[in-house]
């Protein structure tokens, strides 16, 4: 029920603004406005009802987030997906060749990756339904059905997961994929090298565009020691590529993944 709650937020959010931000949560104060009540259960299901007025709303929304991923899912979800690993190296080539040059962040916002296709909205609502499908996939015998029906005009619509569909689900909401490179410009606050890790370290980098903080992704041991130097230091530039998950990103604070320093560049 957290997780369908959380699915709830998120719609509401996404109805309310128009979109939804990384780490965005609901207002105390709009609490209300997204909560649902559970009716007596039967025959093994929930009958859940939205408070407010906004429930119409905040269902359709979810019906339309979930629709495409879990029609994928049901097809087999069998899209080519290349690693993250063999991502990096070809950003990392076609940069050092000059293939193409980095674009500004500012023209970054104007002008979003091709690979940008679907809200974040979409994504952040079912990164929390497929929070409520963990047991499924763990179980060969589970079985969830989520029946949506905005209002009693509206058809419902049913929504199946086995093991094997959840499965399939996970891997298309998680599909990673690097967008073309991005000069940013900003502060290193942390890095963490994690404990007896080789590869795939992290940080915090704070753009001094919007003066927020991104995770920034740092592929290798060579990579990590190089911006060690620059932790808690003065501003400096690097080259990075959005980490697009599920064709969606936050433009203002997602995650990157870290290419180059400008001034090696």
């Amino acid at each position: 029920m957290v997780a369908l709650q959380g699915a709830a937020d998120r719609a509401y959010l996404d109805v309310r603004y128009g979109t939804v931000w990384k780490h965005q949560r609901l207002h105390f104060s709009l609490r209300e406005k997204a909560d649902f009540i559970v009716g007596t259960p039967y025959e093994g299901s929930y009958v859940i009802e939205f408070l407010s007025s906004a429930g119409t709303a905040i269902v359709e929304r979810i019906r339309a987030a979930v629709r495409d991923p879990y029609g994928k899912a049901v097809a087999g979800g069998n899209d080519q997906i290349f690693s993250i690993t063999h991502q990096i190296e070809a950003r990392k080539g076609a940069l050092a060749n000059k293939i193409f040059a980095p674009q500004e962040y500012k023209k970054f916002l104007e002008t979003p990756d091709d690979l940008i296709t679907r809200t974040y909205g979409d994504k952040s609502i079912n990164k929390e339904i497929n929070e409520m499908l963990t047991y499924v996939r763990n179980d060969a015998d589970a079985l969830v059905k989520l029946v949506l029906k905005p209002s009693e005009n509206d058809a419902a619509e049913t929504f199946e997961f086995n093991r094997e569909t959840a499965l399939a689900f996970q891997k298309i909401i998680k599909h990673r994929q690097l967008g073309n490179p991005v000069l940013y410009r900003g502060e290193l606050r942390e890095l963490d090298h994690g404990h007896k890790r080789k590869s795939n370290f992290k940080g915090k980098f704070i753009n001094s565009e919007n003066d927020k903080d991104v995770v920034i992704h740092i592929q290798s041991e060579e990579d990590f020691q190089r911006l060690v130097p620059h932790l808690g230091g003065v501003a400096f530039s690097i080259v990075a590529c959005p980490i697009i998950e599920y064709s969606s990103y936050d433009q203002v604070a997602g995650d990157i993944q870290f290419l180059d320093i400008l001034e090696d560049v």
